[in-house]
């Protein structure tokens, strides 16, 4: 018993260890405040809005009515923002990001993202950072996979950044009427310099995938060894429990 309970405390101290180490490491490259973003203004642009919204209906109309042919978009920095600033679909996301630059292959963005501190402490601190995001259109959904995060002054551990989920676009909107088929029908998506492009071009068919198994954080790795250490406790225990009542039984003459 003393062994089963010692190692019992060495398990609860590892894993409660390893708990505040990495607070800690968070706590180095986040804040307790979130980080400004400067909205778009959108006040006076109507003329702006009206454009983006009928290129993106006329959009919709070439992906439904016209299948065999190939169409596409380009949205624009100011696109984006304008669209994070005013489309419902995107409401979730409108006071985390802040679209700044499209590059080949990835979209940068000003980006704070809420964290929980340490269980049960209910505590809040913010990951203020510049964020490269990588958009992939993976099982009819847009995706954008957190590549890098810069934070001034700071380093954020690659570990850190690979336990980030990616941002997933469709995943509640693919049974939506209006943008169902929009996803449904799309073939690819891509960043090129200044531009994200949209396009559907006929028996194209994208191969990305997504998983959630992309997302094991650290919580859940510090579950498994609880658990894991439970059970090795239970089966010692077990295991010492039958050897005692054997060895009662030989010593009182009970054939076995």
């Amino acid at each position: 018993m003393l062994i089963l309970a010692a190692v019992a405390i060495f398990l609860i101290s590892v894993s409660a260890y390893s708990l505040i180490q990495q607070n800690k490491q968070i706590d180095q490259f986040t804040a307790a405040s979130p980080m400004p973003l400067t909205p778009p203004v959108i006040e006076g642009k109507e003329a702006e809005l009206n454009d983006l919204h009928a290129r993106l209906q006329r959009f919709r109309d070439a992906l439904i009515s016209r299948p065999e042919e190939k169409t596409s978009i380009e949205l624009t920095v100011a696109d984006l923002n304008y669209a994070l600033a005013t489309m419902t679909p995107l409401q979730d996301y409108k006071p985390y990001f802040s679209i700044k630059e499209i590059r080949d292959g990835a979209i940068i963005a000003d980006h704070t993202r809420p964290m929980n501190g340490m269980p049960g402490s209910g505590e809040k601190r913010y990951l203020n950072a510049e964020v490269e995001l990588k958009p992939v259109l993976a099982e009819k959904m847009l995706v954008f996979q957190v590549a890098t995060l810069t934070v001034p002054g700071k380093n954020v551990p690659r570990e850190f950044i690979a336990q980030i989920p990616p941002y997933r676009l469709g995943l509640d909107m693919q049974k939506d009427a209006v943008l169902g088929p929009v996803l449904e029908k799309l073939t690819a998506m891509e960043a090129k310099a200044g531009k994200l492009i949209l396009r559907r071009i006929p028996g194209e068919v994208s191969k990305a995938t997504v998983s959630d198994q992309q997302v094991d954080s650290a919580f859940m790795r510090i579950l498994r060894v609880l658990v894991c250490g439970f059970l090795i406790i239970a089966g010692l225990g077990i295991f010492f429990s039958l050897r005692a009542k054997a060895k009662k039984e030989r010593a009182a003459g009970i054939p076995s």
